[in-house]
């Protein structure tokens, strides 16, 4: 009877998760609110009594660190990551710290009863999200520069690992007396811990890539989706030594494996791979945003309101103080990068799935110091870093999860891709690579069936291409009809106008007024509409037909 429930429990997070994340799709806003206001609604009618036990969000939050920064590794682009190294580098190292502090600093002096958690706080929010990042850039469609589109996935990808290593062995311990160390340990447990994770990275990518192409590709997805724990694990088998390597070890790892060439490897099927990774990412971070709402003690909130005006403060703090002045002084040596790329890296730092996870991470470890130390004090610091950061959050993925796209735009820093041109380019290159097999098969290097099969994939990968560009050739002609029509009706309001003001039933100076304003209309409709008709004679050389 106990394991049908715990199932159900479980089946009803996932379901529950699952379907918010395609309200979220559906009314393009960043998927983890919904996920999190479902979290809480679920606690209302699941019994809170040992359910997160039952789920173990510690052991999910962990897990789901390692997946979503090894898969941040996996799809990384090492070429565009030079453009920017140094700024990545800084950023996700040196400005994890500074974020940190700064941000600790000033919530400590703006509210002292804080004491020393507000440093532990400010190590929790100071990494930005890859994953939550990429979605409101994806459901905002708007395409950043390369350079700082580099900057920040660089930046999201390292610094997750770089918190996570700081949140445990640098600013748990200040809140946790118990567990404090000198600072040279501190210091020495933090470097030994980069190292480890970049050496059991390339380690545990190695043997992978090894197996990989040893195996063939019926164990592909297996093996990929086992490595993030498996790196993470390993790393973290270090912990009786105070280190805590996992999180860097999981996104070198991702890092490595999409590298195999740079580890004396041939190259591995990475589509394969990124897509198994992918989706197991993503139904992780289902889990761990549905418990992260699930975890807010609503009562406990409104039986301390100071709660909530308490972590809007930490968040006003850290996006609009902590984050732009790291950015602003890690990035002082690039004197290409204008104010506008700077204010903007400063304001795309969202927080999502990272500080989600360090938060369980952070409470669990002071749950267990209240049983192991007798100190119910840190179960109760625990409950008020839980809602504080999920008060945090809500604020980052509301305030800039929403507004990132239109600042993106507004500041210039977006690229002029035109999508026609990539489909058409990624058409005709597929095509050419039909056309190169049919040679190869005509004559005699490959098999029948190798044939066959191939020319179905490619075949398909062309009908689905110049299926979108169906799609995009059919919505700039409804915008060009529609500029016609609005063109149609301003020329109607004025022929009328014109006729009332004959028959004398409108006196001059409306007429006047009127017959300016609909003319201005007419002519930005016309200039538009000729650019839209300019666009439209383009497409036909790049038409599904060409």
């Amino acid at each position: 009877m106990e394991v049908a429930i715990d199932l159900y429990l479980i089946a009803a997070v996932i379901i529950v998760g699952a379907s918010l994340a395609k309200v979220a799709e559906e009314y393009r806003l960043p998927y983890p609110i919904p996920l999190i206001i479902g979290g809480i609604i679920l606690r209302q009618t699941i019994p809170t009594e040992g359910f997160l036990d039952i789920i173990g969000l510690d052991f999910i939050a962990q897990i789901t660190l390692a997946t979503v920064i090894f898969y941040a590794g996996l799809t990384m682009n090492l070429k565009e990551l030079r453009l920017s190294i140094v700024n990545v580098a800084l950023l996700a190292t040196v400005g994890v710290m500074a974020t940190s502090l700064i941000a600790g600093t000033t919530a400590l002096l703006v509210f002292p009863t804080l004491t020393l958690a507000a440093f532990l706080i400010g190590a929790i929010l100071s990494p930005t999200d890859p994953a939550a990042l990429f979605s409101v850039l994806e459901t905002g469609g708007v395409p950043v520069k390369r350079k700082l589109f580099s900057i920040l996935e660089g930046e999201a990808v390292f610094n997750d690992a770089t918190a996570a290593i700081l949140v445990i062995t640098v600013f748990e311990p200040l809140v946790v007396v118990e567990l404090a160390q000198p600072w040279f340990v501190v210091a020495f447990q933090f470097i030994a811990s980069m190292v480890a994770g970049f050496l059991i990275g390339l380690i545990v990518a190695y043997v992978i890539g090894k197996l990989i192409l040893r195996t063939g590709e019926t164990n592909i997805s297996i093996l990929t989706a086992t490595t993030p724990f498996l790196a993470y694990g390993l790393g973290e088998t270090l912990t009786v030594f105070g280190f805590h390597p996992g999180a860097l070890a999981a996104v070198f790892a991702g890092i490595f494996l999409a590298n195999s060439r740079r580890m004396g490897l041939r190259a591995l099927p990475q589509q394969t791979m990124r897509s198994t990774t992918n989706r197991v990412s993503f139904g992780l971070e289902v889990i761990v945003f549905i418990l992260l709402g699930y975890q807010v003690d609503l009562q406990f909130i409104l039986a301390n309101p100071n709660i909530i005006m308490l972590g809007l403060a930490i968040a006003a703090l850290v996006i609009f103080v902590a984050r732009p002045a790291t950015v602003f002084l890690m990035t002082a040596h690039d004197r290409k990068m204008s104010i506008e790329e700077r204010v903007f890296v400063s304001w795309a730092g969202v927080k999502g799935v990272a500080s989600a996870a360090l938060s369980a991470i952070a409470v669990s470890i002071l749950n267990n110091a209240a049983d192991v130390y007798g100190v119910p004090e840190y179960r109760t610091l625990g409950q008020t870093i839980t809602s504080l950061i999920f008060v945090a959050l809500m604020v980052s993925l509301i305030l800039q999860g929403l507004t990132t796209p239109f600042l993106a735009e507004t500041l210039g820093v977006t690229e002029d891709r035109d999508a026609f041109e990539e489909l058409v380019a990624e058409r005709d290159a597929t095509r050419q690579a039909l056309l190169h097999l049919v040679d190869e098969y005509t004559e005699g290097n490959i098999d029948s069936e190798l044939y066959n099969r191939l020319k179905a994939e490619l075949e398909e990968e062309i009908y689905t291409i110049e299926d979108e560009l169906r799609r995009l050739v059919a919505e700039r002609e409804a915008r060009l009809n529609e500029l016609r029509m609005r063109e149609n009706l301003c020329q109607r309001k004025l022929e009328h106008y014109e006729n009332q003001f004959e028959k004398g039933n409108l006196n001059e100076a409306l007429y006047a007024e009127k017959k300016e304003s609909l003319e201005e209309e007419i002519d930005e409709l016309k200039c538009m509409r000729d650019l839209a008709e300019e666009e439209r004679g383009g497409l036909e050389d790049i038409s599904p037909t060409a």
